[in-house]
């Protein structure tokens, strides 16, 4: 699977570049991203997990209603994994993992004139350049991931207003299994909220 994100991203860098520049749409864009955590022990919550992207996109029109939108983002997930009743000894432990990321917006929309309304599917992949101390050694985690995002998002003008859901198909890492660091054999998941501005 991961060979054939790869793939997919290749490809569309690939399009883009033969691209006439003349159609060339390039922009940048921030949000939210926020972050969830499967698998992690029942007595256990994930709470504060709204983090933040920033980035660069390349928006190729292929149709009037398909686009192919290569990006690229820094990534800041955090989360806080909490007891969810008093245990002794338990206290509330905060995971920050940064990444770059690079995905694909497959989009499929309609022009309305003022407005392009679309839905999109979003293959990515990503690699970790940054953690606190609580993500544990590098040695435990999986600092390449991958995964798919599905939502939709709509074009106005210059701006693009973009929803999706991600889910990472990789484990966080093969860490030692604990009260705190079962997240590690986890899947992170969230959802992402951003605004873009397109040149």
């Amino acid at each position: 699977m991961k060979r054939f994100l790869a793939i997919a991203l290749i490809a569309a860098f690939a399009i883009a570049g033969t691209a006439n520049v003349a159609k060339a749409q390039f922009g940048i864009k921030g949000g939210i991203y926020t972050t969830s955590l499967s698998k992690v022990n029942k007595d256990f919550k994930v709470k504060d997990n709204i983090g933040y992207q920033a980035g660069i996109l390349y928006s190729h029109h292929v149709t009037p209603g398909f686009v192919i939108q290569p990006e690229l983002l820094f990534i800041n997930r955090t989360a806080t994994i909490a007891p969810k009743e008093s245990i002794p000894g338990a206290t509330n432990e905060k995971i920050e993992l940064q990444y770059l990321q690079v995905p694909l917006s497959i989009q499929y929309g309609f022009n309305l004139v003022v407005v392009r309304p679309y839905v999109q599917a979003v293959p990515y992949i990503s690699y970790a350049i940054g953690k606190n101390h609580n993500a544990g050694a590098w040695d435990d985690l999986n600092r390449f991931t991958g995964g798919v995002g599905l939502g939709f998002g709509a074009d106005l003008w210059k701006f693009q207003f973009n929803v999706r859901y991600n889910w990472d198909i990789s484990k966080v890492g093969e860490g030692e299994k604990g009260t705190y660091n079962q997240w590690k054999t986890s899947k992170q998941k969230g959802l992402e909220v951003s605004l873009a501005f397109i040149f």
